[in-house]
């Protein structure tokens, strides 16, 4: 008998997704996720280009890092990212993985917070929200509402800023944790206790005004600095003052000794201003003033009560103008007539004012119904009218 011929072995087909997703296959899987090149290329080529974006000299990634500035992110090429990531963002831990990982800019814009997680091994949630954002401003950058937040890198936040604030002891924690301006924005008093630990509800409250002044200069460094070196030897704009401007102005008013318990304390100038709860007594508790010395704590209260009420009232007057901005071209609408009443009008009235008129009530049926009872009671006989007003009298007593 003829020998039995061996049959051919018919190649396999992925017929499932537990063999699509199979450990044999996600080398590839991956491979097509996050790159978006020839993806038939060698393991030893891709093993050398690999090596070669490490490799880059310090100088050579600092000029990548400087024109990714300038180009837009779908054209970037893998050198470009890695040096983005270590030098622009500081992040050099996580460059090796996005080597291997990533390969273009447009796959970097397609990265989900899960994939950041997974492809790059970022399971910081600082870090990774730093990247996003980062990547979202490119992504977006016409929805950016505060496009300075890009120059602030972390450097100037836990070096800079948090001592500004009079809150050095937490220098180490913003900067480990490479807080820029996009993320500084972002925080929350969650995020200071959890991320940062930052237990103390006092410090909590003194870096979200810090964060507040921030925002109402549009995180532009070089106009908080112009403000602050215009106030630096007048007493005036004290929102913008730092903890150090509010030492030599506690020894300006003849309170050195007790000047330096300032430091570390988390007291500035936005937390005075901004803060409705902060009064000359926190502030003499800052200061370290005893309870007994009544007669130091007046004196503080009449000078710190004389720098900040004029602030105080200036923004007030700002917000208001912008409310009012805000609302409808016509002045006289429910809101204003519900809150406003005038001099004029509590006069007519004779009593104390209320707030539950309105101008539609003020022209409605009762007083339309008087003014037509009025006009036709003018047109009876002076008799007529006397007698009547006997009746409604009589009727009013009973």
């Amino acid at each position: 008998m003829p020998p039995k011929e061996k049959k051919k072995m018919k190649k396999k087909k992925f017929n499932s997704l537990s063999k699509i997703f199979g450990k044999k296959n996600r080398p590839t899987l991956e491979q097509i996720v996050f790159d978006d090149t020839n993806i038939s290329t060698s393991s030893s080529g891709s093993r050398h280009n690999l090596h070669t974006e490490l490799a880059l000299d310090d100088q050579e990634k600092a000029r990548l890092a400087e024109k990714c500035k300038t180009t837009p992110m779908s054209q970037w090429k893998a050198s470009m990212i890695v040096s983005w990531i270590e030098v622009n963002m500081c992040l050099p831990q996580y460059s090796e993985r996005c080597a291997e990982n990533i390969k273009s800019g447009r796959v970097l814009l397609g990265l989900s917070d899960q994939e950041l997680e997974q492809g790059m091994g970022i399971d910081n949630v600082l870090h990774r929200r730093k990247l996003r954002m980062a990547i979202e401003e490119q992504r977006n950058p016409t929805d950016v509402l505060y496009p300075k937040t890009s120059e602030l890198d972390h450097r100037w936040v836990s070096r800079t800023w948090i001592n500004d604030i009079g809150l050095g002891q937490y220098s180490q924690q913003f900067d480990g944790e490479k807080i820029d301006g996009r993320v500084l924005n972002s925080l929350n008093r969650k995020d200071l206790e959890k991320h940062l630990n930052i237990t103390r509800k006092f410090h909590q409250v003194s870096i979200l005004h810090g964060i507040d002044l921030l925002r109402r200069v549009k995180f532009d460094k070089a106009m908080l600095a112009e403000r602050r070196a215009q106030s630096q030897d007048i007493d005036c704009d004290p929102l913008v003052w730092t903890t150090q401007r509010l030492l030599k102005w506690a020894r300006s008013i003849d309170l050195k000794e007790y000047a330096d318990n300032l430091l570390d304390s988390g007291v500035h100038g936005a937390l005075l201003v901004l803060e409705p709860s902060f009064d000359s007594d926190a502030m003499a508790n800052a200061l370290g003033i005893p309870t007994s010395k009544t007669i130091i704590r007046r004196h503080l209260t009449t000078e710190l009560n004389g720098l900040i009420q004029p602030a105080r009232s200036t923004l007030e007057a700002l917000s208001i103008d912008g409310r009012l901005r805000r609302s409808s071209a016509n002045s006289l609408n429910r809101n204003f007539q519900r809150n406003y009443t005038s001099p004029n009008t509590e006069r007519e009235r004779g009593g104390k004012p209320t707030f539950r008129g309105s101008l539609g009530r003020a022209l409605g049926r009762k007083l339309r119904n008087e003014m037509n009872y009025a006009s036709t009671f003018s047109s009876v006989p002076e008799q007529v009218r006397a007698k009547s007003r006997s009746q409604e009298l009589e009727s009013t007593i009973v």
